[in-house]
């Protein structure tokens, strides 16, 4: 299952950001997560996004390293770090902008759900990024 954001609960507290990259890096380290909490300077509007698996996935069409898979439909997006060449044409690819290019490995980074268990849904405590379904 995807997940779902509800932004009127986020706060913008970025807990999604830090819990995501400790999952993944063993760092706290916001730009390095596959998911982006932003707060808007001027009304404070905050937003989450990540990755919701699009049924289209253009990311994975403009991927020219077939570096970009997933299991079925609706799946979390896989990315192959031996086959991602870094050439970022993903990022801009993807209509949501929930594609993001990590500058320390060199390769795309898109929500993979944590293998089953996205840590960004067990640290939201206002609930604004759940498990869709």
């Amino acid at each position: 299952m995807p997940l779902k954001f509800r932004n009127a609960l986020c706060t913008g507290c970025h807990l999604c950001e830090l819990a995501c990259s400790a999952s993944h890096w063993d760092e706290f380290a916001p730009l390095r997560a596959r998911i982006r909490a932003t707060v808007e300077p001027q009304t404070a509007d905050c937003k989450v996004l990540a990755c919701f698996s699009c049924r289209d996935a253009p990311c994975i069409a403009a991927c020219p390293e077939q570096a970009i898979s997933r299991a079925g439909p609706r799946q979390p997006l896989a990315i192959d770090p031996q086959r991602c060449d870094g050439c970022q044409v993903c990022v801009p690819a993807c209509p949501y902008g929930a594609m993001y290019f990590d500058e320390q490995t060199h390769y795309a980074l898109a929500c993979d759900m944590c293998g089953g268990e996205p840590q960004c849904v067990r640290y939201c405590y206002h609930q604004a990024v759940v498990v869709a379904g």
